[in-house]
């Protein structure tokens, strides 16, 4: 059996080896993405096709994301809440957990500020909040962790983000001719380029984050940190 285990080992090791080597990556643009890169002004290609492009889809997306949210929500809101006191926490994970947050909010901006010139965006960028924010509140304080969607008050800016998401899609899809020229306004590749689309993506990314840590958190109400 060790026998066969190593010539299966060696055997995909040489078709892996034979695929990489027989790969060639085209670095030319397809003739349309070149199109696309020059009407937003923006490099991050796929910023420009999912918020441009596509951003119907893009927006039945963000409702799909916001139903999914308040069902989840409306579903919990029955149960009984869980015992936070239970919670066990131990000092050096919580310096740990302490660090990933705050690096999972600098991450966040650096990807809805820069998402529309490099990899990232409101998506990924709300989820990593997110996932940094709930890491934090389960192996070191979650109480503590909770009590910032109240203080800051996170359901009013959630709202708040969506509307506004509508508002600046209704200003594109009814007046592209200003929306072009604020895209040509812009230097490629700066920060303060791409017209809408950086705010766009600012406003998604806490939309997003702001959805997924309301799930997490009633989840973990509910069911407990452990």
């Amino acid at each position: 059996m060790k026998v066969v285990k190593i010539l299966g080992i060696i055997a995909a090791s040489m078709i892996f080896l034979v695929v990489v080597l027989q790969a060639k990556i085209d670095l030319v643009f397809p003739e349309g993405l070149e199109v696309i890169i020059g009407r937003t002004n923006i490099p991050n290609a796929v910023t420009a096709v999912y918020l441009e492009t596509r951003l119907y889809d893009t927006i039945f997306e963000v409702i799909v994301f916001s139903i999914t949210a308040l069902g989840v929500t409306t579903l919990f809101s029955s149960l009984p809440r869980s015992d936070e006191g239970s919670q066990q926490v131990f000092g050096s994970v919580t310096v740990y957990s302490g660090g990933l947050a705050a690096l999972s909010i600098t991450l966040f901006l650096y990807l809805v500020l820069e998402g529309h010139i490099s990899p990232g965006g409101g998506f990924v960028g709300g989820v990593v909040l997110a996932t940094g924010i709930v890491t934090y509140g389960l192996t070191s304080n979650f109480a503590k962790a909770n009590s910032h969607y109240d203080r800051f008050k996170i359901k009013m800016l959630e709202n708040a983000s969506l509307i506004i998401i509508f508002s600046l899609v209704s200003f594109i899809i009814l007046f592209p001719e200003m929306h072009a020229r604020l895209l040509a306004g812009g230097e490629f590749g700066e920060v303060l380029s791409g017209g809408l689309i950086p705010v766009l993506n600012i406003l998604i990314g806490i939309k997003v984050y702001a959805g997924a840590w309301k799930m997490s958190s009633e989840f973990i109400n509910r069911r407990g940190t452990l």
